[in-house]
């Protein structure tokens, strides 16, 4: 990764002084033809004072010709409009580069236009550029002055500029460079330790935390991974519990069947009690039917095939039912049931049979743990756009460290207080089944008083 930004680096600043270099290259041939052709215009105005130079005039002329020479390393050369050569050129009526002939067609366009050009050549000893600038005397082109230099002495000019230029690339390049070292290297160096414990996670080791006193984007990464890892965890916790306690819950009722079967086909139980152990097995069948149903229904809803199918129903109907099929065991245990409905009817719509399982399990539960002689109470209200039901006992109540928890898979609360009563699969069931819904609840709970449980549904008041 860190190979591909560099190399990335490194292709933007070479393409970068590769513009550079084009730029200033395209400038600096720009300024040093024009200041060839300012020489060029005064040497035309000198021409066209030809007439009248004394030997003072010519000296100046000449000396005027050395001195481009010298500073500009170019050629000069002066003709009349019929092509002859005027004597303050290269003594073989030629300048390096650029022949007689080329010079005369030059000749010929700046005669037909008045107008000065510039030329740019492509020959074996390399690119050159050509200045013609015309000389007049009464208005009429009389010649052309020519000052033709290589393409090599103009990049000599500002060779020293690119040098210093790639100089300071370099380094720029190299501070880059660093600078992206650093802050890579404080990049990956936190996601090589998530990949690690990424790895201990999979081989099962979820007891593994990455630092995370970052304040950017990497260390909320990094708390995240560790609320996962710790989730993990706890689900890994739980899993365990669960198999134990599923365990636990089928080992037992099938060893006492096993037993009672037993007894009654080699004939230590006597034929007069048989319908009553038949009937403590078919008990125990029920149970574990039951157990194995949560099971079911939970790996169902959880993989999603589990859809549902809303309608329109009164919700205070299904709460009187799902008491209605708990009568046996409200009596058995004595227990006083307080129902509380704000508005009759009160219709919903969702799905009444997953929503009858709701209240099944929630009812159930306050059944389990309240004690004999104790109170439920369930009640509904509307607060529109939503309809509030809640079940509560006054039971035990439910450790306020253990309510985040309460309706994760396998949870099951104080198993030393609750052993027996159940699996910890009901409450998942109801929040996966609210979740459906795409509603919510929660749980209140104080030790001692009890726990309340409440979910919401859509309300929908039509033939209310």
């Amino acid at each position: 990764m860190m190979a591909l930004v560099m190399s990335a680096l490194v292709i933007a600043l070479t393409l970068l002084s590769v513009m550079l270099f084009i730029s200033i290259s395209n400038d600096k041939i720009e300024a040093r033809l024009n200041d060839l052709a300012i020489q060029a215009e005064e040497i035309a105005y000198l021409a066209s004072q030809r007439s009248m130079f004394d030997m003072a005039m010519e000296r100046y002329l000449l000396r005027k010709v050395q001195d481009i020479y010298t500073e500009f390393s170019a050629g000069i050369l002066v003709l009349d409009r019929i092509g002859r050569r005027i004597e303050i050129g290269t003594e073989d009526g030629s300048i390096q580069g650029l022949t007689i002939d080329e010079a005369n067609q030059y000749l010929r366009q700046v005669i037909e236009t008045g107008e000065p050009i510039r030329i740019r050549s492509d020959a074996q000893e390399g690119a050159a550029f050509t200045v013609v600038v015309p000389w007049k005397q009464l208005d009429s082109v009389m010649g052309a002055v020519f000052i033709h230099t290589s393409a090599q002495t103009i990049r000599a000019s500002y060779r020293p500029v690119l040098i210093r230029m790639a100089v300071a690339m370099g380094l720029a390049a190299v501070v880059a460079g660093a600078l992206l070292f650093s802050v890579m290297r404080g990049v990956t160096r936190p996601l090589r330790r998530m990949a690690r414990a990424a790895e201990n996670i999979a081989r099962g080791d979820f007891n593994t935390e990455i630092p995370s006193g970052r304040s950017d984007e990497i260390g909320a990464l990094a708390r995240a991974f560790n609320e996962m890892a710790k989730a993990l965890s706890n689900l890994e916790e739980m899993r365990r519990a669960f198999v134990s306690d599923v365990s636990h819950e089928l080992r037992s009722p099938l060893t006492s069947m096993q037993g009672f079967l037993q007894g009654m086909q080699d004939g230590t139980i006597p034929a007069e009690d048989h319908p009553r152990f038949i009937g403590v097995v078919l008990d125990e069948t029920r149970r574990m039917n039951r157990l194995v149903g949560s099971l079911l229904a939970l790996s169902r809803i959880e993989s999603g095939n589990a859809a549902i199918t809303p309608s329109r129903f009164d919700i205070n109907e299904t709460v009187r039912r799902t008491i209605i099929l708990f009568e046996p065991r409200i009596s058995e245990k004595q227990l006083e049931v307080n129902v509380a409905f704000r508005l009759e009817p009160c219709n919903v719509w969702a799905d009444q049979e997953r929503i009858g399982q709701v209240l099944s399990n929630l009812v159930d539960n306050a059944v389990k743990y309240v004690q004999r002689g104790g109170e439920i109470s369930v009640w509904t209200h509307v607060a529109e756009p939503l309809v509030h039901v809640t079940v509560s006992d006054n039971g035990p109540g439910i450790p306020e460290s253990e309510l985040p928890y309460i309706f994760d898979r396998f949870y099951t609360v104080d198993k030393a207080r609750t052993s027996g009563l159940g699996t910890g699969l009901g409450l998942s069931i109801v929040k996966r089944i609210i979740d459906l819904h795409r509603q919510s609840i929660r749980v209140t709970s104080e030790m001692g008083k009890g726990a309340s449980f409440t979910f919401t549904l859509p309300y929908d008041p039509k033939d209310s």
